[in-house]
């Protein structure tokens, strides 16, 4: 109860802060108010009781841009939020930074950006980091070479809302609920790109770094990293357009005395096609493929890719990207593009079917640092195979008012089990749906 009032007091000051400082003048500033709603249900063969879940996000968001001279510009931009998810009841402060535009002060085709406060940061596959942090961004911008330096750090940022996992002890801490903060590590992001280098292609290069601020006690690990990421991506002919990333990390694992060094990597290609005469359709391939548990003997290395960002992927199954191989066909479209309601116009539909498969052989696999026991109920202690199962999604968009979006998901997983898969016959299929609204006024 305690805990519920201090939420309500926070963002009660919030409310109360942002509309003194925000302007409803869209010529100086705006402020406003979002609500998302979302019902779900889950289904297994293997589990004998369904799960329901409901969260409901409510949100005050505010923004004012403050001219500098004749050019330059401060863009202040600040959310809060009062959220509910199956009986977890909490405020946060989801935004708030600062951002500097400042064209022409390092030459008269030189742009910089400057950002600082709570952002989100990626890099430029979103396969390493994808989260929201505490700290400053340098960007600087000329026609043919754009660079950013970043600096963050994780620790501040709230335990529910935090998926910034990457030892044991952070996903112990995930669902704890005495562990009031995330994960403290230390961020840094040194990025180039080179846009339309050649045959309009534009290639990035990133290096990343992070640092575990945690001790390496008996009971508890820790895990210092780098990576580096070098990515392609462009049109390759009419509506048709492709990115291909490759990344590297290596790192080092420490708990008590105990000490290992270990290398990973991970590769991705996409191929996207637009077809805007045919119902505004989109088809989309997608292959991910990340190193697991492959040991060189002669240098005691693990070969395994442990991003900083904990990215799931799937919709009625969750996997975690590592020792994985992953396919994707999606297709959308509007089918009432044509119509004269505005609102037909909006709906989307979209078809998605994923497949898994485990890249290592080691019954270690799916181990327990990724949930292995819990997510993976059923699953064969010795596989004679490597495929995990496949998935097929639907997806219905809508958005009747510019202000009103609604969204429905259905997805079926199916194991696979015997020889060609990793579960046992205990494994069963499993089923999701969910229902999402969303309104901003």
């Amino acid at each position: 109860m305690r805990q519920c009032a201090t939420c309500v007091l926070l963002f009660a000051i919030l409310v109360l802060s942002s509309t003194r400082l925000f302007s409803q003048d869209p010529a100086i500033g705006d402020w406003g108010v979002t609500v998302d709603v979302l019902r779900g249900l889950r289904a297994a063969e293997h589990v004998a009781q369904d799960a329901r879940t409901s969260a409901l996000s409510t949100a005050l968001w505010g923004r004012r841009i403050i001219p500098i001279g004749t050019e330059s510009r401060l863009d202040f931009a600040i959310q809060g939020s009062y959220n509910w998810s199956s009986g977890q009841v909490f405020a946060n402060l989801d935004l708030a930074r600062m951002d500097g535009l400042h064209p022409f002060i390092l030459g008269e085709s030189s742009v910089l950006r400057t950002r600082v406060g709570r952002f989100r940061v990626a890099d430029p596959s979103t396969f390493v980091i994808n989260a929201a942090v505490d700290g400053l961004s340098v960007r600087l911008e000329y026609p043919a070479v754009r660079m950013e330096l970043t600096g963050a750090y994780t620790g501040l940022q709230l335990n529910p809302v935090s998926n910034v996992r990457m030892t044991q002890v952070d996903l112990v801490e995930e669902n704890d609920d005495s562990a009031t903060f995330a994960p403290p590590r230390a961020v840094g992001i040194a990025a180039i790109e080179f846009p339309e280098l050649f045959a309009r292609q534009s290639v990035s290069v990133a290096v990343i770094g992070q640092y575990d601020f945690r001790d390496a006690a008996s009971t508890q690990d820790t895990l210092n990293s780098g990576y580096a990421v070098l990515g392609v991506r462009g049109p390759l002919f009419g509506g048709l357009y492709h990115d291909v990333f490759g990344i590297a990390t290596q790192g080092v694992w420490e708990q008590g005395n105990q000490s290992e060094s270990y290398f990973g990597y991970l590769g991705s290609v996409r191929l996207r096609l637009f077809l805007p005469e045919f119902f505004a359709s989109r088809v989309s391939v997608q292959a991910v493929y990340s190193s697991h548990d492959d040991v060189d003997a002669s240098s005691g290395f693990e070969n395994r890719y442990r991003p900083i960002s904990r990215n799931r992927l799937g919709t009625a199954v969750s996997v975690a990207l590592e020792n994985l191989l992953y396919g994707e066909l999606s297709y959308s479209l509007r089918p009432f593009i044509g119509s004269d309601s505005a609102q037909a116009q909006r709906v989307q539909v979209q078809l998605a079917g994923r497949t898994y498969f485990t890249t290592s052989d080691s019954p270690a696999a799916l181990d327990p640092r990724t949930e292995g026991s819990a997510v993976y109920p059923g699953f064969d202690p010795e596989p004679t195979g490597r495929h995990i199962g496949s998935e097929g999604v639907l997806r219905l968009n809508a958005r009747p008012f510019s202000d009103l979006g609604l969204g429905a998901t259905v997805g079926l997983f199916v194991p696979s089990v015997g020889d060609p898969g990793v579960f046992t016959n205990d494994r069963g299929i499993q089923f999701l749906s969910r229902l999402e609204l969303s309104t901003r006024f």
